[in-house]
């Protein structure tokens, strides 16, 4: 009667082991992973910075559509030895910069497009950055949700152990056991405890969030079933991800370039014009119309204007053409790997996401279940006397090996499917 009770006993602490419980760090109400990505994405110091750059790429932008200075230009002069005669002139000269501007304005404004793109692939690799360290700790707290309740449920089993060694019904070997086995659980979790505090400061400093801030995350390791086929993923990566777009922009940039450096190469004017001032004085005098006799003087005044014109004669600025076009040509090739490096990035995540799919239903096919009912049955069995501790201490190890390898399953998904949104600049699919 006794060992029956205690069956009922060890099948209830069983069904509190099976059933799968919350860790602390793991809440239904918790951060969800793309709340994360958005805090991060608004919160993250050094993506901040890098969008200040925007406003630098602007403010060139700005200058470059500015309209050169007219330059103001005085002179004057006088004979050292006789004062008789002095000149003074101001002068005005304004350059017309033909064509000049115009592809300065439109490599500015390339520019400033590149620099958004850069900033969004930085958006990009933060997004998967958070998504990833989410991830990993969501399965380290699974992980320790999982070596907590074995912990809990080693010690109710070390009791029962201990209380049938006093009974004088079991050898003290089996409580040795027992202890040895309780010792190497504790170790194991609190190991896995630190990695848990490791991650979620890490993912603190991700997201940009005070370090004394607490918060808990969601477990959703769901299932995420795709619904486009690899060549649309190919597809959609290669209209949507920003570093390929930044490439071709970067090509798009060395273009304008090849122009302006072409424009330099040409005529240019600059306009000026100036107004001048000669007096004379001579040795003889004459009257004024006041009747005093007053020295012989005589003003001229004078407007002079012109054009000047910049002869590309000798300088035709080869130099700055060639230039341009090396770096145009070094643009394309580079946005051709770019787009060959997406389309492996996109075609390597889609398998890996078709194979932890496949894995992970290996483990809903009833795997779990039956380890579950060969462990209750081998407790059952060891509590009736039918059975070694040693037996029940194996199927156990086996139990437990089997969850952390369905948890890394689950966390491998997740993985899979974190790297094809990044892969794809896509968001997670719920």
């Amino acid at each position: 009667m006794r060992k029956e009770v205690c069956t009922i006993i060890v099948m209830i602490w069983l069904s509190a082991f099976v059933t799968p419980a919350r860790a602390q760090s793991l809440k239904p109400e918790g951060l969800s992973v793309e709340e994360a990505v958005r805090y991060a994405l608004a919160n993250n110091r050094n993506l901040m910075a890098d969008r200040k750059q925007i406003d630098e790429a602007a403010g060139k932008l700005k200058q470059a559509g500015l309209k050169a200075n007219p330059m103001l230009e005085t002179s004057g002069t006088a004979s050292v030895n006789d004062t008789a005669s002095q000149n003074f002139s101001v002068g005005l000269s304004l350059p017309l910069e033909l064509g000049r501007r115009k592809r300065r304005i439109e490599v500015a404004g390339r520019e400033l497009e590149r620099m958004r793109l850069e900033v969004a692939e930085s958006e990009r690799k933060l997004a998967a950055e958070v998504r990833a360290k989410y991830g990993e700790a969501v399965a380290t707290a699974r992980q320790l949700d999982l070596l907590e309740n074995l912990q809990e449920l080693n010690r109710r089993s070390y009791s029962l152990v201990k209380a049938r060694v006093e009974e004088g019904v079991g050898p003290r070997l089996e409580q040795s056991m027992q202890n040895v086995e309780l010792g190497r659980i504790e170790a194991r979790r609190t190991a896995t405890e630190s990695r848990v505090k490791v991650l979620i400061e890490e993912l603190k400093l991700l997201l940009g969030t005070p370090p004394e801030e607490t918060f808990a995350l969601r477990d959703e390791f769901i299932a995420r079933p795709l619904t486009l086929t690899r060549d649309q993923l190919i597809e959609q990566a290669l209209n949507n991800r920003p570093d390929l777009l930044a490439a071709r922009a970067v090509e798009s940039v060395t273009a304008a370039m090849i122009e302006m450096a072409e424009s330099e190469g040409k005529v240019d004017l600059s306009v000026f014009g100036e107004f001048g001032l000669q007096r004379w004085r001579f040795d003889q005098s004459g009257f004024n119309q006041a009747g005093q006799i007053v020295p012989i003087m005589m003003n001229m005044k004078m407007v002079r204007g012109g054009v000047t014109i910049m002869l590309p004669t000798r300088n035709r600025n080869q130099g700055g053409i060639e230039a341009a076009v090396a770096a145009n040509e070094s643009a394309r090739l580079r946005r051709e790997f770019v787009e060959s490096v997406v389309r492996r990035e996109v075609t390597a995540a889609f398998e890996r996401t078709q194979g932890a799919d496949r894995v992970l239903k290996s483990y809903s096919d009833g795997l779990l279940e039956a380890a579950d009912t060969n462990f209750r049955i081998q407790q059952s069995s060891y509590d009736l006397g039918y059975a070694r501790l040693t037996d029940v201490l194996t199927e156990q190890q086996r139990l437990i090996e089997l969850r952390i390898d369905h948890n890394e399953a689950l966390k491998e998904y997740f993985a899979a499917h974190v790297e094809l949104a990044r892969a794809t600049n896509g968001m997670l699919k719920e």
